[in-house]
């Protein structure tokens, strides 16, 4: 959420009324006025604050012994508990009660159990007509893999079933398994897709009261960071001892627009959190203005950030970035105005007057304003008061800037313009990309709450340009083609200020061929500039400072790459490669990115024949990042030793739901399996007066569909995993001056929703010799991605309070804080996306009698 937006119109005493609120949650009180208290007109609310949403902080207490198997990890609890309580506690954990999926993952847990009998996640339903039937994993799936004891399951003596033991417990010596009464005590065996955090920094793994999770909890007045991995709060004294700002050479600051600053920081004492803002204020009419002036000066948030101060009295600078809100100008024509520096104490455990820094002519000279130092724009020389002195003007009208475009890689490749000669024919394989450009772009000028702020006078297109280093021939810049599959159309919606990230896939055009084939200018580069441009069909009017008079200045973006020649390879050689990859992305990872990849590489040598299969989904945003989706089918069929083998797997949020790897002369495996499965993160920041509390569940209904066959000479197989997924938010943020509601409802992700799509792989191979190896190969490979993306909406609605404010003097000046009461309802769209859908083939092709020597 945005601190651009959560400011109001405030006079320059009344900033100050956040310390001091903050201060009477640390002993202070805000009880009845005293009688040198004045109270005067309500106080609008301050900076929003934000914070990323992280999950880490979710722990598992310390196991009595541990294993990783593939990619699970198994730890040891020697607690006695039922089966249904072990369940919970692995759960409590994000993990679930083990669930041995392979003779390999069984041996991995046996390995731990320390001899003792142990729980592992299977049940029997009621209702059973015998001992063996209606067993499930805690998922409430079939197992595809079972290690029962000779004479197991019974029901308690071989008797019919009677649904007495009902629970699967493993014998700690051999690892077989035995049927038991659910109500019985045992060790037990949690598995989780990846290692637990180990709480570090004074914090103890365990659960709250009332509490359904584990997390890492801290002593009474600190709490948990998961950034510094360690207990942060206690007593701090800060100094802000400089502060320098980017549009301050200019003199001027446009609503509207983004504005750059960095604070210099220093701590001593405990290690806490704070959210430093920057604001701007209106400048008072001379150097000692009357105290009528001073309360009536206006002011404004332009944007924050949360810092953690180690307290060691280190040198520490905080980067602020932010766009100027309307309530600097509140409809005057011009400001003159100074910049000032907000500290809000996260953990609620600094001293009062090091919770806030006003700066103006008159401030800066107490002993706090004195502290600080900042260099003249125009001399360059340091001062002290860090009076900053611009003048804030109307919006110049729109500006559309390209802030950022890299390469997914610095080398890339130019293949053969030939199309492969096993492309079937007819065949619409997608072309493979020269190289891949993420984008970041921004459209700045507009207000954010007016209807309709999102669209644009007209679509946004991009073009991309390449020349070589040095340019021989004096070619100059020419085009690349970009996005030949229309993976994004032109853009003609974003949110003001919203960063809005893409890729671009970028592939030779027939005229660049002609410049870097044999005899053309370019044929000897290797060095490469590539720049990327937004074309605007409409006037421009940015910040001059940084868009240039005409608002061009900030649409292109230069990187560099080296090329290197390829070729298709040959059929008469020592080894083949049949490979196509993917990847992409959509959204913004300020708020909801989807980022997909996957593939198909199939491979022949005198070794044998190799295929392995991928797809993965992942999410990025203010959640944090996981893997929303991932899913593999490799196999291999060797010539010496004449060996088959293959490994399969398939996770949903990271949790390890398929697991299969087997080495013989000739495996087979089948699998046909959907999971619903949902991961809420939840987030609260703060305490007492001061707190966030966010909570968002991405729910998936994801599946793996293949079947693997493997011999030592051949190898069939078909992997189609498939996800659609949604995301819903909701939160409250909770501060003395205002809380808000965050609500979303997107969705993320529909992938191979066809039976037709995924990948499939046919390879076949004759030893025609061992002394010396050559063989003869075939092969048949399709892969078919389906996508459909981000497709959705997030709100905000604030709920803001309205305060009167109480006076109090210090150093001889007045300062105020709060008295509060509700005021009125604002409602806010950060973030809309329309999404892409499409079908990508990324290999069609087969090859017969080819020869490998």
């Amino acid at each position: 959420m945005r601190g651009t937006r959560s400011a109001g119109l405030v006079p320059s005493r009344l900033l100050l009324a956040v310390a001091v609120t903050l201060w009477s949650a640390c002993g202070g009180t805000a009880g009845p006025v005293s009688e040198d208290v004045d109270t005067a007109s309500p106080l609008p609310e301050p900076a929003a604050q934000s914070a990323s949403l992280s999950s880490t902080d979710l722990c598992a207490p310390a196991p009595g012994a541990s294993v990783t198997s593939g990619d699970s990890v198994y730890y040891r609890y020697s607690t006695a508990r039922t089966w249904a309580g072990a369940k919970a506690d692995c759960a409590a954990m994000s993990g679930r009660l083990a669930v041995p999926m392979s003779s390999s993952g069984n041996e991995a847990i046996r390995s731990i159990t320390g001899g003792a009998l142990t729980y592992i996640g299977l049940s029997q339903l009621n209702g059973q007509t015998s001992t063996s039937a209606g067993w499930q994993t805690v998922e409430g799936d079939t197992p595809t893999w079972l290690g029962w004891a000779s004479g197991e399951p019974n029901d308690g003596g071989g008797h019919p079933e009677y649904g007495i033991q009902n629970c699967a417990r493993m014998y700690g010596d051999s690892g077989a398994w035995d049927d038991v009464k659910c109500a019985n005590t045992s060790a037990y065996v949690c598995e989780f897709g990846s290692a637990p955090v180990t709480c570090g920094g004074g914090a103890t793994c365990g659960m709250a009261s009332g509490a359904t999770t584990y997390r890492c909890q801290c002593p009474t007045g600190q709490r948990y960071d998961v950034e510094l991995q360690s207990c942060i709060g206690g007593p701090l004294t800060i100094e802000v001892n400089s502060l320098n700002v980017d549009q301050a050479a200019s003199g001027n600051v446009f609503v509207n627009f983004p504005l750059k600053a960095r604070v210099g920081l220093k701590g001593t004492g405990s290690t806490n959190s704070f959210v430093v803002s920057l604001g701007l204020m209106q400048k008072p009419s001379g150097p000692n203005p009357t105290q009528a002036e001073l309360e009536s000066l206006q002011s404004c948030i332009v944007g924050g950030t949360r810092v953690t101060l180690t307290g060691d009295g280190t040198q520490q600078f905080v980067d602020i970035e932010g766009l100027v809100p309307p309530e600097c100008l509140a409809g005057a024509p011009q400001r003159a105005a100074n910049f000032f520096v907000l500290l809000d104490g996260a953990d609620e455990f600094t001293t009062e007057e090091n919770k806030w820094l006003v700066y103006n002519e008159k401030e800066a000279q107490t002993p706090v304003g004195q502290r600080c130092k900042t260099k003249d724009p125009v001399t360059g020389v340091e001062r002290p008061g860090c009076v900053i002195n611009v003048t804030v003007r109307p919006p110049p009208g729109t500006d559309v800037a390209l802030l950022e475009a890299t390469p997914d890689s610095s080398v890339v490749v130019l293949d053969s313009s030939t199309q492969p000669a096993d492309v079937n024919a007819g065949a619409g394989e997608a072309p493979r990309p020269l190289f891949i450009a993420g984008l970041t772009v921004a459209a700045f000028g507009r207000d954010f709450d007016e209807s309709g702020a999102a669209s644009l006078p007209g679509m946004v297109d991009f073009v991309y340009d390449i020349v070589a280093q040095p340019d021989t021939g004096s070619v100059g810049w020419k085009r690349l083609n970009a996005n030949p599959e229309a993976l994004h159309a032109p853009i003609g919606t974003v949110k003001p200020g919203e960063e809005l990230q893409f890729d671009a896939r970028l592939h030779p055009t027939p005229e660049f061929r002609t410049l870097t084939n044999p005899g053309g200018p370019w044929a000897a580069a290797t060095d490469f500039q590539v720049r990327a441009c937004a074309q605007v069909p409409f006037p421009e009017h940015g910040d001059p400072m940084v868009a240039g008079q005409n608002g061009l200045a900030n649409n292109c973006k230069v990187f560099s790459v080296r090329l290197v020649r390829g070729s298709h390879t040959s059929s008469l050689a020592a080894s083949l490669d049949v490979t196509k990859t993917y990847s992409n992305a959509w959204g913004s990872s300020s708020t909801i990115q989807l980022a997909l990849s996957g593939g198909s590489t199939n491979t022949f040598n005198l070794t044998g024949a190799y295929t392995d299969n991928e797809a993965k989904a992942s999410i990025k945003g203010f959640f944090g990042s996981f893997d929303l989706a991932h899913a593999w089918g490799d196999a291999s069929a060797t010539v010496s030793p004449a060996v088959a083998s293959m490994d399969t797997g398939f996770k949903v949020f990271g949790v390890s739901l398929l697991t299969y790897s087997k080495s013989a002369g000739s495996v087979t495996y089948t699998y046909d399996k959907s999971y619903a499965k949902e991961k809420c993160l939840t987030y609260t920041y703060g305490v007492v007066v001061a707190s966030i509390n966010i909570s968002g569940c991405f729910s998936a209904t994801a599946g793996f569909d293949m079947g693997v066959t493997a011999s030592t000479t051949s190898i069939s197989a078909q992997v189609r995993p498939y996800v659609n997924a949604s995301l819903s938010v909701s939160g409250t943020l909770n501060l003395t001056l205002y809380k808000a509601t965050l609500s979303a409802s997107v969705t993320i992700l529909g992938f191979n929703t066809s039976d037709s799509d995924g990948v499939t792989a046919k390879l076949y191979l004759v030893v025609n010799s061992t002394n010396p190896v050559k063989l003869t190969v075939a092969y048949d490979a399709d892969a078919v991605f389906r996508i459909s993306t981000l497709d959705g909406s997030i709100d905000l609605t604030i709920d803001q309070l309205e305060a009167n404010w109480c006076k109090k003097k210090k150093w001889g000046i007045s300062f105020y804080y709060v008295c509060w009461s509700y005021d009125t309802l604002a409602e806010y769209n950060l973030f809309s996306y329309d999404g892409y859908a499409f079908t990508s083939t990324l290999l069609d092709r087969s090859g017969s009698a080819i020869t490998l020597q």
